[in-house]
């Protein structure tokens, strides 16, 4: 990730900022839910959890054996909106950076004589991408995301239907967010395939795919 980038709002601020969004919408809050919503283990979702409990971001409210509920301290409020100022300026970087990637790799498969593509992942960086598709004369025919039923008016298959794609390469358009320009990149359940392509595939100081 360029410098430019990871200096502006850091991995754990990341998660954080999901965390307060979540908890100023709804208190209803878990370890396992926080860990599907920041894609991570259950175990480092508690830690982040009872970190920012810690720092006084959070107040947690024992309801029952099974329920805790968690709510914004002023403290809390302020983080929250300082972290949004930084992921906004943090957003138009990874706009820029992923705009003339996507570009650049479209561009490379239509001098390779590709034509049809399809999108794995359905989020902001697949409109991204999609700039680039139109740019260069490509063809989305087909999208894949478990988390919505449409993408730009084209119906949206299910993660397991990938392998049964017909394009002529599958761009992927779903990334880390604790690591947005992270190489290589793949959701724990999809296998890497041979007609895969990345949109951050160059390897940078510090941009690894590890």
């Amino acid at each position: 990730m360029p410098k430019t980038v990871s200096k502006s709002i850091e991995k754990n601020e990341l998660m954080e900022l999901e965390i307060l969004n979540h908890v100023e919408e709804t208190p209803l809050l878990n370890n396992r839910m926080a860990a599907s919503k920041l894609g991570c283990s259950v175990k480092l979702a508690h830690v982040l959890l009872g970190k920012m409990v810690g720092k006084g971001l959070l107040e947690v409210k024992k309801l029952h054996a099974r329920r805790w509920d968690y709510f914004l301290t002023p403290k809390g409020v302020t983080e929250k909106l300082r972290l949004t100022y930084e992921f906004l300026d943090f957003s138009m970087q990874f706009y820029r950076e992923a705009r003339k990637a996507s570009s650049a790799v479209c561009r490379s498969l239509k001098e390779d004589d590709k034509h049809s593509v399809a999108f794995l992942g359905a989020g902001d960086l697949a409109e991204i991408v999609f700039l680039g598709v139109k740019e260069w004369g490509l063809e989305l025919i087909e999208v894949y995301d478990d988390s919505i039923n449409k993408f730009l008016g084209i119906p949206v298959k299910k993660l397991d239907e990938l392998k049964k794609t017909t394009a002529d390469v599958i761009l992927v358009c779903c990334y880390d967010k604790t690591n947005p320009m992270r190489i290589h990149y793949l959701p724990d359940s999809i296998e890497p395939m041979n007609n895969m392509c990345w949109i951050f595939n160059v390897k940078t100081e510090d941009n690894t795919d590890n």
